[in-house]
Formats: structure tokens, C-alpha cells, sequence
């Protein structure tokens, strides 16, 4: 069986006081099939090179010109990957008080997520943003939540985005999601919907449950 790759990355913030994020989003490419996984990186990095930008410049949903992102899209979408995703609208959610600690939300959302893909001995990557002892608790975590029989995740490292082409397709993915629920935005839809079709599942967060 072919190794399995997993790049996650999350949009909005795990936080609740002052100026936060209306939602919190988490996001995973799931690529089977590592030669898969190794065009699309390939794929990504000629598309940079088009663009005439440096081998160290990134695609962020954020500050990435939009019109690039989209091509960024279609050019990926012809590859075979599925894409799984979680989300928590902070308003809908009576149940936030019990979050106010956002390493415990960020912990949480990335078991729901990996929980609800069908993983197997699968190397997970995530976004590095935050520091490396905040990433080994993560990884401490998960270990103790999901992995106690080694079956479902075999390898999971924080990920430098700068270095890695699939944890910025990770960024632009979940930016997209998110920005799908910013019904305000006049192009709430633009992205998502060159994605569609690859997202297996979008999951609501449930902290009633937790």
C-alpha cells in the first residue's frame, strides 16, 4: 500500500477575545498516492517560476493576489487528491466559554479532523506557524488521542509553509473554505468552487460533545 501524505493548515484564529475571527476553520489534502503528491509539487513550483517570483516566495490566501490563487486552483484540481475539512462559526456555538484557551481549540480541531479521514500509517504534515514546543504538544497529543496502536498516523511534523509547496496548497485550500462562509465578500464562492468537488467532507466542530 502506497504511503499516505497529509498537509493540514488552518484559517481564522483559535481565539475568542477582542479582535478574533468570525470563524475557525481546519483543512487537510490527503494525497494516497506519494507520486501524486510529488506533481503537484512539481506543478506548483513551475506555476511560481511562471509568475517569475523567487523559489522562496509563498502562496498565502491572505496576501496572495486573488486572480493567481485561482489559477493556482485549476491547475492542481486536475490531480487526484481529496481534500477534509472542519469548521467552528464562533456565534452558533453556546458552548465556546469552555474553549477560551486556543491551543485546547486548535488541539481539538486537528483530532476532528484527522479523525474523520481514513488514515493509515499516514505522514501528517501541519502548518509550523506557531512556535516548536507549542508543536510538540500538538504532536504529543494527537499521539496519545488518535495514534496509541501506530495504525492510523505513523509520522506527524510541524511543517515550515516557506519550504514546503503542500502546506501552502494547504493554506489556499482552507483560506477558501473560510472565505465561502463570508457571504458579505463578493467572492465568497470564487475558490470553493474550483475545489468542490474534491472535498470529501466539511464537519461542523461539535464542542457540545467534547
Amino acid at each position: 500500500m502506497n504511503k499516505q501524505l497529509v498537509f493540514i493548515d488552518d484559517s481564522g484564529d483559535p481565539g475568542f477575545k477582542g479582535a478574533t475571527s468570525a470563524n475557525f476553520v481546519m483543512a487537510a489534502a490527503l494525497f494516497v498516492d506519494p507520486d501524486t503528491a510529488t506533481k503537484v509539487n512539481e506543478a506548483i513550483s513551475n506555476y511560481r517560476r511562471s509568475l517569475g517570483w523567487s523559489d522562496e516566495a509563498e502562496f498565502k490566501f491572505r496576501k496572495t493576489n486573488k486572480k493567481y490563487l485561482k489559477q493556482l486552483l485549476k491547475i492542481v484540481n486536475k490531480y487526484p487528491f481529496e481534500i477534509y475539512a472542519v469548521y467552528l462559526k464562533k456565534a452558533d456555538n453556546p458552548k465556546i466559554f469552555r474553549f477560551l484557551d486556543h491551543e485546547k481549540l486548535y488541539n481539538f480541531a486537528v483530532k476532528e479532523l484527522l479523525s474523520i479521514m481514513p488514515l493509515n500509517k499516514a505522514w501528517v504534515k501541519i502548518d509550523g506557524k506557531y512556535n516548536r514546543q507549542y508543536g510538540l504538544r500538538v504532536k504529543s497529543y494527537i499521539r496519545k488521542e488518535l495514534n496509541k496502536d501506530k495504525k492510523k498516523i505513523e509520522d506527524f511534523t510541524p511543517q515550515d509553509s516557506v519550504t514546503d509547496n503542500l502546506i501552502q496548497l494547504a493554506d489556499v485550500i482552507v483560506g477558501s473554505i473560510n472565505r465561502s462562509f463570508l457571504t458579505e465578500k463578493t467572492d465568497a464562492g470564487d475558490y470553493i468552487r474550483i475545489i468542490r468537488k474534491k472535498i470529501v467532507e466539511l464537519k461542523r466542530l461539535d464542542l457540545e460533545k467534547d
